[in-house]
């Protein structure tokens, strides 16, 4: 099979599959969440729902999910950050659509929530299995300034943990970042949010407040249990003395505030740290017992556009992203970074020994076991003459024999307890090992272009050197050549990188369609288990295309389209077309590529379908021509029949509309709600028509990401043509009230 240069990939996770299920995680270890359980709040403090008592976190927020902060976004680094930093907490700041308030600063495009929702869906499981398995809290933070812009998806997205996650302890969800409006837009944007969550959840919510997070005090409104509201400050900009009192008052009145986001560095994140003035914040929420996290777990400095950018704030000095243990390890702290690791790791707890607490008195009680998965038995560590029941046999046997990473509970024949904690060994790291789907257009599910060593091959680079984060020398080898075939070659393509262009590079080279097994082996090193991993690597055929004169049309009587039905799509492939679903049509003919109209008024909906090939899908793409007055069309009865059979068609209050995925446009409907996103930079045009043809409603959208509301629409079955330039998405849409 001979296969043509693939074109570059498109930035985009929106075809990683819908997420799998973190529920099923176990904690590994023994930490807050094994002491509190479920946090909840009662008037000014967070509480543990099962003790009732104060409970008290501290930890990091991650930096934005953005092409800077998304690589440390992995169950590697949140492990790390646990024993080394100390963490009880993480907060997952999900970008939204923009970094600021002007709804022009946007993420970039493959990075935002609003552009690739079910993609985040995949890194918010695998952080929260993460943090179960590490037995910390994980904030769920709709990090954006206008979420009352947003308040549709963040219903949605809210819903949709809550109904997932909301028994999970692990979970607190942060429905606003920093809002830049009023309190009133603040709570009216919170009674649409809300109850979605306690419709499935008791656990811990967030409330961001006006003025960036910065007055909880004036928050009010809100009658739901378990919340409690944000502060923001950073040292050097807001000193204790003032925004403290913000705090102060709002806990006076009865509320509870979570320090979800601080800085030891100005407001912007750039400066030089305040130690004094952050040490002053420390005394007073340890005082308080207020929980926080840090701002952020990132390198300072980063290069964009050949432009190094700093931002002091950030945990770790210099420009790598510290994406692996190795890297962790070695890392040097930034200022800001050096104070905030001394106040996490001088302030925290044992929690094995809160966990056992009043049971760790008996001749059967020795001091808490930390050993590694290659120890074989702990039982040298137990007390003589003492018998055990192991809470978690998997891990350490009733008689100390270790079985596999994790904790166990012994518990000794005179009642005392004594936690024992299996370290596992730690996983080399293969870069860009995980598995992988292009197809034949050039887009993947992955942030990676595609790389070429000529101009004919199809191939994907993999690294530039053969060699684990960990130091290890690695082999690829496919089980499926005849798929996929790994190779070393020069990267001599313009799509290679600057660090790839004129070297050697390992890459994939695609030779046909189907999915292929790929090995990769490494020795052990130090510290380190030996790699023996497998992956799938598939290649799919492509999505075919109409030419652009394939388009929505409005003909006179009798008139004449010349070139609007093409015989075959942009690739080539022969097309055929119905008309109202029908071969033929009474209101208008094909001739050649050109369409007559007949003397009737009508609306005709003309549906171009292309058969599998050798290279592309099966394809169907469907336009809307109106003949004369549609108005007066005759045909609305087989007009309607039609659009019922199309597919698909979903009731908006229950669901959401499917889109093509072989257009950069994305479109989704929920409750009245059409929610847009699009690749290009182009205005997008929304049109939405009834079945006799008449626009109902047009809308111009000038973001790229945009939310359009429905909610005027009478009930009723409608197109929704959304274009952008020459590409077009028709959405066959019924509303209905319940």
């Amino acid at each position: 099979m001979k296969i043509k240069k693939l074109l570059p990939c498109l930035l985009a996770f929106a075809a990683i599959p819908a997420f799998a299920d973190a529920t099923t995680a176990v904690a590994k270890k023994v930490g807050p969440v094994s002491y509190y359980g479920t946090l909840g709040s009662s008037g000014s403090k967070v509480i543990s729902l099962k003790t009732n008592k104060e409970a008290m976190l501290r930890g990091m927020s991650w930096f934005w999910s953005d092409a800077t902060g998304l690589p440390y976004y992995s169950d590697v680094v949140l492990d790390w950050a646990t024993d080394n930093l100390k963490i009880d907490v993480i907060r997952f700041a999900m970008g939204i659509t923009y970094y600021d308030d002007k709804s022009s600063n946007k993420l970039s495009d493959g990075y935002s929530y609003s552009s690739v929702p079910d993609s985040y869906k995949v890194i918010v499981d695998r952080m929260i299995k993460a943090a179960i398995e590490n037995d910390i809290y994980i904030i769920l933070d709709w990090h954006s300034h206008v979420a009352y812009n947003e308040t549709a998806a963040a219903k949605a997205f809210f819903a949709e943990m809550a109904q997932k996650y909301g028994k999970v302890p692990n979970v607190i969800f942060e429905i606003f970042n920093e809002p830049t409006g009023s309190w009133g837009q603040v709570q009216s944007y919170a009674n649409e949010v809300i109850p979605g969550i306690r419709a499935a959840s008791e656990n811990l919510i967030i409330v961001g407040n006006s003025g960036w997070s910065s007055n909880p005090q004036e928050a009010n409104g809100l009658s739901y249990p378990n919340l409690a509201y944000a502060l923001h400050f950073y040292a050097a900009s807001h000193p204790v003395s003032g925004y403290g009192g913000h705090a102060t008052q709002a806990m006076s009145a009865g509320k509870a505030v979570f320090v979800t986001e601080y800085g030891t560095v100005n407001y912007d994140g750039a400066g030089t740290p305040n130690e004094s003035a952050t040490n002053s914040w420390y005394d007073f929420m340890d005082k308080n017992n207020i929980s926080s996290c840090n701002w952020s777990l990132r390198q300072v400095k980063t290069t964009e556009n050949g432009n190094v950018k700093n931002e002091t704030s950030a945990m770790f000095d210099g420009d790598v992203e510290l994406t692996s243990k190795a890297l962790l390890d070695a890392a040097t702290y930034s200022n800001s970074g050096k104070i905030v690791k001394a106040y996490l790791t001088k302030s925290a707890r044992n929690w094995p020994e809160l966990v056992t607490a009043g049971k760790r008195t008996g001749a059967c009680a020795v001091p808490h076991i930390t050993a590694k998965e290659l120890d074989g038995s702990v039982a040298s560590k137990l007390g003589a003459g003492c018998t055990y029941t192991s809470s978690n046999p998997s891990v350490v046997s009733n008689t100390g024999e270790i079985l596999s990473g994790g904790y166990s509970i012994m518990t000794g024949n005179d009642g005392t307890q004594t936690v024992v904690t299996i370290q596992s060994i730690p996983a080399q790291t293969v870069p860009n090992f995980k598995d992988l789907t292009c197809n034949y257009n050039g887009t993947c599910t992955t942030n990676r272009v595609l790389n070429y060593s000529n101009g004919t091959n199809k191939e994907w680079v993999v690294t530039t050197e053969a060699k684990t984060l960990e130091g290890a020398s690695f082999t690829l080898t496919s089980l499926n050549p005849e798929i996929v075939t790994v190779k070393t070659a020069v990267c001599a393509h313009v799509s290679c990188s600057n660090a790839q262009t004129g070297k050697q590079v390992l890459m994939y080279e695609f030779k046909g369609f189907g999915s292929a097994k790929i090995v990769a082996t490494a020795p052990a090193v130090t510290g380190y288990k030996a790699v023996q991993d497998t992956i799938t690597v598939t290649f799919e055929k492509g999505s075919n295309k109409m030419h652009s004169n394939f388009k929505k049309t409005k003909l006179a009587l009798g008139g004449v389209a010349d070139k609007l039905l093409p015989d075959t799509t942009m690739y080539h492939t022969p097309v055929t077309f119905t008309f109202n679903g029908k071969e033929s049509s009474d209101y208008v003919t094909k001739q050649g590529p050109a369409l007559y109209a007949g003397n009737q008024n009508a609306v005709v909906r003309i549906t171009a379908n292309a058969p599998e090939t050798d290279f592309y899908k099966e394809f169907h793409q469907t336009i809307q021509v109106i003949v004369g007055d549609s108005a007066q069309a005759v045909n609305l009865a087989e007009l309607e029949q039609a659009i019922e059979a199309e597919k698909p068609v979903v009731d908006p209050d229950v669901g959401m509309i499917s889109t093509r995925a072989d257009l950069p446009i994305h479109a989704t409907v929920v409750n009245s709600q059409l929610a847009i996103a699009s690749n290009e930079s182009e205005p997008i045009n929304v049109e939405v028509f009834a079945v006799n043809g008449k626009k109902v409603m047009s809308h111009v959208v000038n973001a790229s990401n945009a939310l359009v509301s429905l909610a005027s629409i009478p009930n009723g079955s409608y197109t929704i043509v959304i274009s952008q330039g020459p590409r077009q998405l028709n959405i066959s849409w019924k509303k209905s009230s319940k």
